[in-house]
């Protein structure tokens, strides 16, 4: 894609899942085309940043920043483009096989590897890290259960043997009591199953990359200095109406988001209006780590290189009285902010606020309407 056509995207479609047909689901060879390239990206001031990207996704599509998925135990094969002027590599840190070699400007690689268990991961350019990573070759891999289901039927987004009791009674819970009256946490409802990828920039450091200068590997995370932050590419305004950000749905309807950092500042996000189960995280080799106790938050720590996968109930907020509910003078939606307690991260450009790492998700309504 030419550096300038991207421009009419903006950061349109940064973590745009890639959705498959039932019969492709099915098979047991998942392909993707991935292609390494520059792009300048308008940011949320207006100001042009050179950034490096993947494009892709099927044979055929080309989604900037694609979030790739796959069913555990599928062939999953990635043909890499090199349109960059300088090498670069591929890698899903943690998953035997889905790595490259230096791959030269012009060149292509395909690689061949079985989806691992059930969660969520993380793709990225390796080479010269964190820097490739930082100016944009980053991503999201995510792996649904061969089978998800726990003993009691519920179904999850990890394999049946990573769960863990508490991570079963989470998703057994929904439906069958008061409090989470209402559906079980549906897998096959791509609105259910959100995907926010928090990342930094720092214009500079883009820069030098762009001008092809030298980069102190040393000295790099001390003098980074990040002047947007960003939600699957966008910030600010141009994340309130961002399908692959917003969160949309009735009480009733349990809500997964997957939250990766791929960047080098700390973020806090902060969800108001109700708690999230907090129930699976990464560890330092890159697998996924299920919660053997879970607990409810309504900020977590996403460290950088962090995943943590957050369940949203849609409960009734409990800053509303029971016998106040439904709300008659409120009009509907009620709309919660997301936002990010590292307060730098709310700006943007050194102090547009707040035009960062914030979003808001809403309630359409008491229950779900009967079809």
């Amino acid at each position: 894609m030419n550096r300038r056509e991207f421009l009419a995207y903006g950061a349109l479609g940064g973590g745009a899942s890639v959705i498959l047909g039932a019969a492709e689901a099915q098979t047991a060879t998942r392909t993707y085309e991935l292609f390494i390239e520059p792009a300048d990206v308008e940011m949320i001031d207006g100001t042009i940043v050179y950034m490096l990207l993947f494009f892709g996704g099927p044979p055929g599509v080309r989604e900037p920043r694609p979030v790739l998925r796959a069913v555990e135990g599928e062939t999953v094969v990635l043909r890499i483009v090199n349109n960059a002027p300088e090498a670069h590599r591929f890698q899903v840190p943690g998953v035997t096989g889905a790595t490259t070699t230096n791959i030269a400007p012009g060149q292509r690689r395909e690689i061949r590897f079985t989806a691992p268990v059930g969660g969520t991961y993380i793709y990225l350019d390796p080479l010269q890290a964190p820097l490739y990573r930082l100016v944009g070759l980053h991503g999201a891999f995510i792996v649904t259960p061969r089978n998800g289901l726990t003993l009691a039927g519920s179904p999850t987004p990890y394999s049946a043997t990573s769960q863990t009791a508490a991570v079963r009674a989470v998703f057994d819970a929904m439906g069958t009591m008061p409090r989470f009256a209402g559906d079980k946490w549906n897998p096959n409802d791509i609105a259910r199953d959100k995907v926010w990828v928090f990342s930094q920039t720092d214009p500079a450091l883009n820069k030098r990359v762009e001008l092809r200068q030298s980069v102190d590997l040393a000295t790099l995370a001390a003098n980074f200095k990040p002047r947007y932050f960003t939600i699957n590419g966008r910030s600010g305004f141009d994340l309130d109406e961002d399908p692959t950000v917003r969160i949309s749905g009735y009480v009733g309807q349990p809500t997964l988001i997957r939250t990766i950092n791929t960047g080098l500042a700390t973020h806090a996000p902060h969800i108001h209006g109700n708690h999230c189960f907090e129930l699976a995280g990464n560890t330092t080799a890159g697998a996924v780590s299920v919660r053997s106790n879970v607990y409810e938050r309504d900020v977590w720590m996403l460290a950088p290189l962090d995943r943590k996968d957050l369940l949203l109930p849609f409960e009734i907020p409990p800053d509303i009285p029971r016998e106040a509910w439904p709300p008659v003078q409120e009009p509907w939606p009620l709309r919660y902010v997301m936002h990010c307690h590292t307060e730098m991260s709310q700006t943007a450009g050194g102090g547009n606020y707040p035009q960062g790492a914030l979003c808001h998700w809403e309630l359409l309504g008491p229950q779900r309407p009967v079809a």
